[in-house]
């Protein structure tokens, strides 16, 4: 339901991936393999049910993430020691990794969230395992800057909402 944002949809996600595997189970070579094999069905199936055009629709530039992240690492401060003392929610990283691009996203999610190796992520996703490693690094950056930029908006509205009409307390 992570990437469908719709029990309904994960559900029909998760049925066309089982009628896929069972139509071409003659093509799984290693039945050892078999959870990477039905990840990259279903991978395939929320790719061809366009998943991914709604998500690039609610993405925030790569650019302002990265931004965002060189902020938090050129400080002083040990912001990163402050950001995991606040002890992240879920429900913050899932919102962050909404923000992220989905190939970045999609890489630090089976790797950090799901426990796949790398050379199993390079195999569900068709890319080559160097290509694996680039994007979790790169998608780590991305999801510090947008947990970051989720922090400092959500304060942001706080400060706004504690003000009255003619910008003082209430």
């Amino acid at each position: 339901m992570r990437r469908t944002g719709a029990r309904a949809d994960a559900e029909d996600a998760v049925q066309d991936t089982c009628v896929r595997a069972w139509v071409g189970f003659d093509d799984l070579r290693d039945s050892a393999r078999v959870r990477a094999w039905l990840y990259r069905i279903l991978r395939t199936v929320l790719s061809e049910t366009g998943e991914r055009t709604t998500r690039r629709r609610q993405l925030v530039s790569i650019t302002r993430l990265e931004e965002a992240h060189a902020e938090l690492v050129g400080t002083d401060r040990d912001v990163v020691f402050d950001e995991v003392a606040a002890r992240l929610t879920v429900d913050e990283v899932h919102a962050a990794l909404d923000r992220v691009p989905d190939d970045f996203a999609t890489a630090v999610e089976l790797h950090d969230i799901d426990g796949f190796k790398y050379h199993e992520i390079a195999e569900i996703l068709n890319v080559p395992i160097g290509t694996v490693m680039s994007r979790i690094s790169r998608g780590r950056r991305l999801l510090a800057g947008a947990v970051v930029a989720g922090r400092a908006a959500s304060s942001s509205s706080t400060t706004a909402s504690r003000q009255g009409p003619q910008g003082g307390l209430r």
